[in-house]
């Protein structure tokens, strides 16, 4: 079996983590997204909590993904790439062969970063080296995955500061097809403005 590994924060999810999505579910037989639950809070960013987006894909994001493409949720999304190919590389190990074969989507910046060739030796070497771990930026079409070259121009920043600015109609833009940007633009906002409230009270009362 083919199966393809996304980790992504997406806070929010948007255009180009969708790209990458349906990339991964044309290619493979099982797309696998680990997505982080913590929270995006950043001096001079508008702040996203990590329940409120999960609440968010669960009801708005999950209906709009491909069939063969199923969420985790929560922790440390690139560990547990990592933690999936260590037990995989253990059952190969024992066993001397692996029935699937796994390719990671990132873009190349995130690719280089995240899983530099000693990481791929040490943790999972034998599978990587026998060819059960790709790179989807590293195969086929160079700059396929690449952020405004093969996939769309679009960040979390951007989509952050829309949220910040109030900002619907940019927001929009940066939102996949099928998916209710209003929606998510207002659950976001109205969840994150209750809870900097909340916030802020508590940090008056305690001064």
């Amino acid at each position: 079996m083919k199966i393809g590994l996304i980790p992504m924060a997406a806070k929010p999810y948007h255009t180009g983590h969708h790209a990458l999505v349906q990339a991964a579910a044309a290619e493979n037989d099982q797309v696998i997204l680990f997505v982080s639950t913590s929270d995006r809070t950043r001096k001079g960013e508008f702040p996203i909590l990590g329940e409120n987006m999960k609440r968010v894909w669960m009801d708005l994001i999950e209906p709009a993904l491909p069939g063969n493409v199923s969420p985790e949720y929560g922790g440390s999304p690139v560990a547990k790439v990592y933690g999936l190919l260590e037990n995989a590389n253990e059952e190969f190990q024992t066993l001397g062969q692996h029935p699937n074969t796994y390719v990671i989507y990132s873009d190349p910046t995130d690719t280089a970063q995240n899983y530099p060739e000693k990481n791929r030796q040490q943790y999972f070497g034998d599978i990587y080296n026998d060819g059960n771990v790709l790179f989807g930026c590293e195969e086929g079409c160079p700059g396929m995955f690449e952020r405004g070259v093969g996939t769309p121009d679009m960040s979390g920043t951007k989509m952050r500061q829309a949220l910040q600015d109030n900002d619907l109609t940019t927001f929009t833009a940066g939102i996949p097809k099928g998916i209710n940007a209003e929606e998510v633009f207002n659950r976001l906002r109205q969840s994150s403005v209750q809870e900097l409230r909340k916030f802020v009270r508590s940090f008056l009362l305690v001064g």
